[in-house]
């Protein structure tokens, strides 16, 4: 049995702080990934797709939206669909989200919102599904306690528990209000497989995962500065024996960077603009903060690089207050009079470059 494990797409997300034609990109990338992805799923031959939470990026999502969506996954070609509300689609019972989406959608997709096991057996699929799902924004609890007093779990079938939450060591919950589980806690239950959601970045962290039973999908499409990785999803493979094989499936199109770079000469520019510039430079967006000293040329010529990624990157933002003009004899010797105590000062300095560039600010200040 496959299954293509994905989450975390916030369909719905509005972007309002970028530029109008970028912020429409990226809003339409959203619905173009789910599109990707259920693609990818149908070439594939999986039995399941599966969306771990925060389908949407909250609970007012337009209706049209939700039609959007509802079109794309009733074009998956396997036996079910399973979506579980997350944090930010949480099903409380009273918001519209999901009485609007069960309207429309088709016979093989299945909302998981009841503290129930749920048995894919009317699907041609040997399957039970323990589900976890979301029914407010915030939680100091997680929702898979219910498991635990399910009942004997059928090992004749294969078991899987899809939760919404952050899993430890993969999401900064200090608060521990983002439904926290642990990695122990949900060992302890007997289940073959878990598909998490939440945290935007893949669990585990490596391509093609051996003796693993704990996923977490991350997004599919970044969607912020603060996620500078590829999107993921898993393409998962259950054998006869329970044996599960899986692989890194990265469907997302854009990438974001946030990024300190240092520069001390205009190598570290060229450095810089080869990790950039490349065949998908379209398809960044990168904030840079700059620190470093420089000559005066590269000072004065440091803009052409700026405009270099203006023009090729999808967005540039940048930051070089930290970028100093590297302080040289000449310059000294040009600024202050020679038998001056500032002179005689630095240039008995200019051996140590970080002390001189201390100096000399200090100076500047004062004078």
């Amino acid at each position: 049995m496959k299954i293509m494990h994905t989450g975390d797409l916030h369909i719905g997300i509005k972007f309002n702080r970028y530029p109008d034609h970028i912020k429409d990109k990226l809003v339409k990338a959203r619905i173009e990934v789910l599109d990707r992805l259920v693609s990818a799923a149908n070439q594939e031959s999986c039995n399941i797709f599966a969306v771990a939470g925060d389908l949407f990026e909250n609970i007012r999502v337009s209706k049209g939206s939700i039609i959007e969506v509802l079109h794309i996954l009733n074009g998956f070609e396997g036996e079910c669909v399973l979506i579980l509300p997350g944090n930010h689609d949480y099903d409380d019972g009273l918001n519209d989200l999901w009485k609007r989406f069960k309207e429309d959608m088709g016979d093989k997709i299945i909302l998981l919102n009841e503290d129930k096991v749920y048995d894919l057996q009317p699907y041609d699929l040997n399957v039970n599904i323990y589900p976890a799902y979301c029914n407010q924004k915030h939680s100091d609890t997680n929702n898979i306690g219910w498991i635990e007093n399910a009942g004997e779990i059928n090992n004749h079938k294969i078991n899987i528990g899809i939760a919404h939450g952050a899993l430890e060591g993969t999401s900064a919950d200090i608060e521990g209000t983002y439904y926290f589980m642990s990695r122990q806690e949900l060992e302890g239950i007997p289940l073959d497989l878990w598909l998490l959601g939440h945290c935007h970045v893949r669990y585990p962290d490596v391509d093609e995962p051996l003796n693993q039973k704990i996923f977490n999908s991350g997004t599919p499409e970044p969607n912020g500065m603060n996620h500078n990785r590829e999107g993921n999803s898993w393409l998962i493979e259950i054998q006869a024996d329970k044996t599960i094989v899986s692989k890194s499936f990265k469907p997302g199109q854009f990438r974001f960077y946030d990024l300190e770079w240092e520069v001390n000469s205009e190598d570290d520019f060229i450095m810089l603009k080869n990790y950039l510039i490349d065949k998908d430079a379209g398809n960044k967006l990168v904030r840079l903060s700059l620190f470093g000293s420089v000559d005066e040329e590269l000072l004065r010529k440091r803009q052409e690089y700026y405009n270099l990624f203006e023009q090729e990157l999808l967005y540039f933002a940048y930051e070089d207050t930290e970028m100093r003009r590297k302080i040289t004899k000449e310059i000294i010797a040009r600024e202050f009079n020679h038998n001056s105590f500032p002179h005689k000062f630095l240039d008995k300095l200019s051996d140590d470059r970080e002390t001189l560039q201390i100096a000399y600010e200090l100076i500047r200040q004062v004078k």
